[in-house]
């Protein structure tokens, strides 16, 4: 493999979510993420138990889902194999932080296979990824608070600056 300018894009975020560890981490499953994120869609491949579980693959377009790690209610990972470009892992460690929230430490790393997966890694920069994961804690918390999809998202951004 000859990458002649490898790329790696590690970005730490943190999530506050209105619930217990257990049913944010149950959020967190290709299967029932169909209940709160209104455009998801992928394709089960294996699946003993048919949720997440150790070893759970699916595809989502045309990238490989896997779960490498599965320890409920605190920590589970996915790494996501985009054919001939790049890979990326998604790591959710969760921790209680008062009666019915969590936090959830998430941490995305990508790094490209190929030099076409060097844009792949650096298209989507650390504040995209930001601005797209702040959507899905608010997201999970209108699920979580009302049991109800949020139909009509928006990014959440943060205020324009004051001019003087």
């Amino acid at each position: 493999m000859d990458i002649t300018a490898p790329a790696r894009l590690v970005v730490d975020i943190p999530l506050t979510f209105a619930g217990t560890p257990r049913e944010v981490f149950e959020l967190l499953c290709p299967v029932k993420e169909y209940d709160w994120i209104p455009e998801w869609a992928c394709t089960m491949i294996h699946s003993t138990s048919g949720v997440a579980e150790l070893g759970c693959l699916f595809m989502r377009e045309s990238e490989t889902w896997i779960t490498t790690r599965y320890e409920p209610p605190v920590r589970i990972d996915y790494t996501i194999v985009i054919p001939g470009r790049a890979v990326r892992t998604l790591s959710f460690v969760l921790t209680a932080t008062g009666p019915g929230t969590t936090s959830a430490a998430l941490r995305t790393t990508a790094t490209a296979l190929t030099q076409a997966g060097v844009g792949e890694v650096l298209g989507w920069t650390a504040e995209d990824q930001r601005r797209m994961w702040r959507l899905r804690e608010a997201q999970a918390n209108h699920y979580l608070t009302t049991g109800t999809r949020l139909e009509a998202p928006t990014v959440p951004t943060a205020p324009e600056p004051t001019r003087p």
